[in-house]
């Protein structure tokens, strides 16, 4: 198993609840996260049962400016890295619900659940223990933990991409409950295949490519930084028309394999 451990200034994406979590992070530095970025959605004050941790993914674009999309490259090479969170999804899947009221006009809701069960089954056919079933529309309007794996669009702070939010047991390490809310700040689309790995128009962030990463949080994956996997699906930062991610990596279904649920 690779595992890459160098961390930038921009790395700062995740949040433990207390000192004792760090070692779910599988050793790796507490990047403490920008209470900032977060807005409509923020279940951090919630207080959680003892037997219950949570832990926030917050994905950006590489330069963080105002209104920059990040800029995207295509694939030049491959890695066998990946980083482990810890947990894993129960052996019998999770179900997962979208809030469709919230799915962005120029995408629909028809549109954006069939790219969000094909994004899930990237990581299914990648190792066919990690199950995921679609429950319906729900009415939940923001992240937090009610029982609901609720996958959305909210108002998120500037420079913050998308989201995910995992409940999981300290006891057995599985997931209990996740969350996915996608930044309504920013434009969305579902861009065509032929057009290639990097597209400009529209300006707008792929839903099945920022998808895809989000959800190997889910599977028990964690971001990597370094420079040598930038071609991987679970690279830390997302960029504009990008569509590299929606497909996996040599690393990337090696670490949903090293994961049993």
């Amino acid at each position: 198993m690779h595992k890459r451990g160098s961390l930038s200034l921009f790395a700062a994406m995740f949040f433990l609840l207390s000192a004792s979590d760090l070692a779910v992070g599988q050793g790796r530095t507490d990047r403490n996260r920008d209470r900032g970025e977060i807005d409509e959605t923020d279940p951090l004050e919630e207080p959680l049962p003892p037997d219950i941790k949570l832990r926030v993914f917050i994905h950006r674009p590489k330069i963080i400016e105002h209104s920059h999309l990040g800029t995207c490259t295509t694939t030049a090479s491959d890695s066998s890295d990946f980083g482990l969170t810890g947990w894993h999804l129960p052996s019998g899947g999770i179900t997962w619900k979208l809030k469709d009221s919230t799915v962005p006009p120029n995408i629909g809701a028809a549109t954006a659940l069939s790219v969000l069960q094909t994004a899930f089954g990237t990581w299914n056919g990648a190792d066919s223990g990690e199950q995921f079933a679609y429950g319906g529309a729900t009415n939940v309007k923001r992240a937090r933990r009610d029982g609901t794996s609720a996958v959305l669009w909210a108002k998120l702070g500037r420079g913050t991409i998308a989201v995910t939010y995992v409940w999981f047991s300290k006891a057995t390490n599985e997931a209990v409950e996740i969350d996915m809310v996608f930044n309504k700040r920013y434009p969305w689309a579902v861009f065509s295949d032929g057009g290639g790995e990097c597209q400009s128009a529209p300006d707008a962030y792929d839903l099945q490519n920022i998808a895809t990463h989000e959800i190997g949080h889910w599977v028990g994956l964690d971001d990597l930084y370094d420079a040598a996997d930038v071609d991987l699906t679970m690279y830390g930062f997302g960029a504009g028309g990008e569509l590299k991610k929606r497909t996996l990596a040599s690393g990337d279904v090696a670490g949903a394999l090293a994961i049993a649920p």
